[in-house]
């Protein structure tokens, strides 16, 4: 597939997430759900990985400690606290800071590895992120004046962070191996990490949760194609692109979380959402796609 197809389709992947997560509601806590998503995932993925599994054993082994870094940052830490943001704060506000992703892969790449900051990922990131506040605060300057982060907001600023984590380490740290077989390690991992979390939520919450058939699907759904197929292409946008560059996808998760929430769960659009689009789409556009001219770019050290 067309590397600028791949990079479109990565976040209307993990857009769908959010969806599918405010179309199961409050029938499973976050924990749990995130649980049951890595879960099903690993066993889907496992009869295709067991061929490659004995010849990767030794990498697996010598990496042991980045393979648990990525499944913390990427399974557990970016996905879990997304879940548990929705109960305090707006899918809008989850956005907005998810929109900080790309810098904070770049700040990540600044100071962990020394990489300087390219001028057009900056001017990128600035147009792409107006058009983000456009959305979140409903092209208002008023509701800009009166924004106020809580505590859903810092949770999600802890997704971020693990999310920018993860992409930075999955670029400047590649582990050996075919891409399907690491997206179990994190799939597997994942769901032995948050296996010793989910009893503490039951007993926080007081009972164990049902699982009716909404949240089965929505957990199968989530596991297909947040789980599986949004990691897959994303790590592809990673390795042709840069950590910085592809982490600009992550702009357009807000995008296509509203268009799909206006149609499938009947949430209303207004006109500032197609202009936030175009500035969206302008940003990613800048910072991530080549013309085929050479030029010199400024660097910032």
């Amino acid at each position: 597939m067309n590397t600028k197809l791949q990079f479109l389709l990565a976040p209307l992947l993990f857009a769908s997430n959010m969806v599918a997560a405010r179309w199961i509601g409050g029938e499973l806590p976050p924990m749990t759900l995130a649980f049951g998503r890595w879960l099903i995932a690993a066993l889907i993925l496992l009869p295709f990985i067991l061929p490659v599994l004995r010849t990767h054993w030794r990498t697996l082994v010598t990496r042991k400690h980045d393979l648990a870094l990525l499944a913390l940052l990427g399974g557990i830490l970016s996905v879990a606290p997304q879940y548990a943001a929705a109960h305090f704060t707006s899918a809008g506000h989850i956005a907005l800071v998810f929109a900080l992703t790309p810098i904070l892969v770049s700040i990540i790449d600044r100071f962990v590895w020394r990489i300087p900051l390219s001028l057009m990922v900056v001017i990128g990131a600035i147009v792409a992120f107006t058009g983000i506040g456009l959305v979140v605060f409903e092209g208002s300057l008023a509701n800009l004046r009166q924004v106020k982060f809580n505590i859903g907001d810092i949770i999600a600023l802890v997704s971020a962070f693990a999310w920018a984590a993860y992409t930075a380490l999955l670029k400047r740290r590649p582990v050996q191996i075919p891409p399907m077989l690491l997206l179990w390690v994190v799939s597997a991992g994942a769901a032995a990490g948050l296996l010793l979390i989910v009893p503490f939520e039951w007993a926080v919450s007081g009972h164990i949760p049902a699982i009716t058939l909404r949240a089965a699907a929505g957990m199968l759904f989530v596991a297909l194609v947040a789980g599986i197929a949004a990691y897959i292409v994303y790590g592809k946008v990673v390795a042709k692109l840069g950590a910085p560059r592809a982490s600009m996808a992550m702009y357009l998760v807000p995008v296509y979380a509203f268009l799909m929430g206006a149609a499938f769960l009947g949430e209303t659009l207004y006109t500032y959402h197609l202009f936030a689009t175009l500035l969206v789409f302008a940003g990613v556009a800048c910072a991530t796609f080549k013309p085929q001219a050479r030029w010199v770019q400024r660097k910032y050290a």
